[in-house]
């Protein structure tokens, strides 16, 4: 088996045999059929997606000597040297490295000359996008109005970058990621044909990281096929992708649960000193938050993923145990990895991201799954709520209960409900933030709600960092947090910075009046020289 060229053996040559782009192999068969053939197509879309190989089909349809067919015969003297390459009449250019004026125009003088052996020429420049702009000015008018006895094909990963006049005299066929079943077909079918052993879920994994590209798919099922000689499991999908195993990330979410955040920095070090790469450790991680995502939120498409056995309910069990906490701790996951794009250390933003996420959960009540379930009608006959089994913080139905004050009720709950609100609102408050004030936004990431005084929210630093809290105690900065938290909370508050250990003074956010006077100083850069009552 010859695994360096596998996507290449593997190559369709008849539409039939293309995976997926139904709504286009279709239409071509019926202008293929009705001898339709418009004189310039445009294929676009993402890689590995079969733009090209469309194309090389569309050049046997149109010569095999069966005549303009759907199904070329792949016998016949044309489609056998169509397939090897050798024939004169169908040249495939590489806009890429023949971008210039000067191979367009060489181009040109050769589109006049008639077919040396075949019926029609074909002329596929793949990338086309990369041509230059006086390149595409030198292209217009062939493309326009070629000879009857030429059809060009414009391949491109990026058709917002052609001229809108290139656009308008093509036939535009924008081709879709593959679904991930159509690829796991494909490699099952390859996997058989060459003797070797692939699993569900190692396909599904495979197909995974493919994002939708067979040819990322089979490149990948080749660097596996020869990690393991003959027998491809998940862990080998793994090893050779260097992805993290989601049963580290279960383990790390477990212990962030029940608030061992000790153990996840353990889990996390463990991870790093031994050649993780932060990179790759934070997106399988919210590879991992989107899968428990959809756990509890939909099924199945959950079920499309391929866990099976053990793994599949771990994910189901940690996801309904999480289900409260997912949407702040997928929030600061995705932060971080904006973070970690435009700043360094980051070892020390993994470590803040846990850090983040166990305040998080702590500010939410634990169980306020059950809470929900348990203010709602009763269920119906034939039907089954899943709640957790009780433990020493949910007491049976049947156990004695304490009494409590009543007056101890409502403000216990309005405490809680406060905190819930102010965790929701937060990553809409700092969105708004970097979208009025992109240079305070930057920095949001050192606080935390803490809670709600009246109509003041409290603000907490995450870190005893003096530079970043002096540098967010300015006016102007707390202005636009006190603003965008008006507008998220439909009320008007002020905010106020403290420091984790309540240490150093309390900063609060200027009065409109204030605010407006510390404006016009700053227009004028002027200083107060005297104030008067």
């Amino acid at each position: 088996m010859a695994y360096q060229t596998l996507y290449r053996e593997w190559r369709p040559a008849r539409f039939s045999e293309v995976s997926g782009q139904d709504h286009i192999k279709h239409t071509l068969s019926n202008m293929l059929q009705r001898s339709r053939v418009p004189h310039a197509l445009l294929f676009t879309g993402p890689r590995g997606t079969g733009k090209t190989t469309m194309a090389k089909i569309m050049a046997r349809a149109l010569n095999c000597h069966r005549g303009v067919t759907a199904e070329p015969c792949l016998v016949c003297p044309a489609c056998v040297a169509i397939a090897e390459g050798s024939s004169l009449d169908v040249v495939e250019i590489d806009a890429a490295s023949n971008r210039g004026i000067d191979e367009i125009r060489e181009l040109r003088e050769h589109v006049k000359f008639a077919p040396v052996d075949l019926r029609t020429k074909v002329y596929i420049i793949d990338e086309v996008h990369m041509l230059t702009t006086e390149a595409f000015n030198a292209l217009l008018k062939t493309l326009e109005e070629p000879p009857q006895h030429v059809v060009f094909v414009l391949a491109t990963t990026e058709p917002h970058k052609l001229p809108a006049t290139i656009i308008s005299r093509c036939q535009r066929f924008d081709f879709r990621r593959l679904a991930a079943q159509a690829i796991i077909a494909r490699l099952m079918q390859v996997a058989a044909a060459n003797g070797v052993s692939v699993s569900t879920s190692a396909a599904h994994e495979i197909a995974q990281h493919a994002v939708g590209s067979m040819r990322d798919a089979l490149g990948l099922f080749e660097q596996c096929a020869a990690f393991v000689d003959g027998k491809i499991d998940v862990d080998a999908v793994l090893a050779v992708t260097g992805t993290v195993p989601s049963a580290v990330y279960v383990k790390l979410l477990t212990a962030l649960e029940e608030g061992n955040l000790a153990l996840c920095m353990q889990q996390l070090h463990s991870e790093l000193t031994g050649g993780r790469e932060t990179g790759q450790y934070l997106v399988s991680y919210i590879a991992v938050l989107r899968q428990l995502l959809l756990s509890v939120h939909s099924p199945r498409v959950f079920a499309d993923i391929g866990y099976e056995g053990e793994q599949r309910e771990s994910f189901l069990c940690l996801g309904q145990k999480l289900m409260p906490h997912l949407p702040a701790i997928i929030d600061i996951a995705l932060q971080t990895e904006n973070d970690m794009r435009y700043g360094g250390h980051p070892r020390l933003h993994l470590e803040l991201m846990l850090v983040k996420q166990a305040n998080a959960m702590q500010a939410l009540p634990r169980a306020a799954g059950v809470a929900v379930l348990a203010e709602t009608d009763e269920p119906t006959p034939g039907s089954q709520a899943k709640l957790a089994p009780p433990t020493a913080d949910t007491p049976r139905a049947d156990a004695p209960r304490a009494e409590v004050p009543r007056s101890e009720i409502p403000r216990v709950d309005a405490r809680k409900a406060e905190i819930s609100q102010l965790v929701k609102a937060w990553p809409e408050v700092q969105r708004l933030v970097k979208q009025k004030a992109p240079l305070t936004g930057a920095t949001m990431g050192a606080i935390s709600p803490l809670r709600l005084e009246g109509d003041t929210v409290i603000l907490q630093m995450n870190e005893s960092n003096v530079h970043t809290f002096n540098r967010l105690s300015k006016p102007a900065d707390l202005l636009h947090i006190a603003k965008a938290f008006s507008q998220v909370l439909g009320k008007s508050v002020e905010v106020k910075l403290i420091m984790p250990d309540g240490s150093g003074s309390a900063v609060s956010a200027p009065s409109a009046s204030e605010n407006r006077v510390q404006q016009v100083i700053e227009i004028f850069e002027g200083t107060i020289v005297k104030t008067k009552e």
